[in-house]
């Protein structure tokens, strides 16, 4: 019995393709944002294309919010791997990380809430998991290294800092956190057991680092 052969690739999308759907995305991000109901039609006239071009990329409602979910979950595996190795001070790397990955739940923080009602909380569990996985190994790292405290497990102190992260993603909705994650950094050091003048001195490392790469190791050694 001979083996069916593999189906060939998908042809990569054309130029204009991938400029339509990557302005179909960002259109869908800022449709939703302001109206969780918006309709493919509304995300078409947001993103200047005919309403033929939307489906094309995405068939239906369903798969135009896929496409949202594989998009930030490509833009947190880029995240993860970009710039120069984690710092090897547990806190620092924490710190690190945070502000890594800010910008990007900045980003999508629309899916934190629409998303969830629209896929549930399982989905969300799953693309978050590539962020969890580095935060339980910092964490991990830190409690042993005495610089965090050991009251609770690391996957149970890495939860809370989800549900707190979700709650700053709200109140960023609202204009109420407009940094570039420094709050987050900062409330997640606290929460890992640095008081928070120690927590921000770190967090001002970690700004420093990722803006001069060339700079400090993040040994705590110039």
């Amino acid at each position: 019995m001979t083996s069916e052969p593999p189906l060939p690739a998908a042809p990569p999308l054309r130029p204009q393709a991938r400029a339509n759907r990557a302005r179909i995305l960002e259109a869908a991000i800022t449709a939703f944002a302001a109206d969780p109901d918006a309709s493919m039609d509304e995300v078409a006239k947001a993103a200047g294309v005919v309403r033929r071009t939307v489906y094309s990329h995405f068939p239906s409602r369903e798969a135009l919010i896929e496409g949202l979910v594989a998009e930030a979950s490509a833009a947190i595996a880029s995240s993860l791997i970009a710039g120069p190795a984690e710092p090897e001070r547990p806190d620092l790397a924490v710190a690190v990380l945070a502000l890594r990955t800010w910008p990007i739940g900045d980003r999508f923080r629309i899916l934190l809430s629409f998303a969830r009602r629209e896929l549930g909380e399982e989905r969300i569990h799953d693309l978050l998991e590539p962020l969890r996985a580095s935060s339980v190994r910092n964490v991990e790292r830190g409690q042993r290294e005495g610089v965090f405290s050991g009251y609770l497990p690391p996957t149970l102190v890495v939860a809370m800092y989800e549900g707190m992260t979700l709650t700053l993603l709200e109140h960023a909705n609202r204009g109420t956190v407009t940094d570039r994650g420094e709050t987050f950094a900062t409330a997640g050091l606290v929460l890992l057991g640095l008081r928070p003048e120690v927590a921000a001195e770190v967090v001002g490392e970690a700004r420093q680092w990722l803006d001069d790469p060339g700079g400090p190791d993040g040994t705590g050694m110039g």
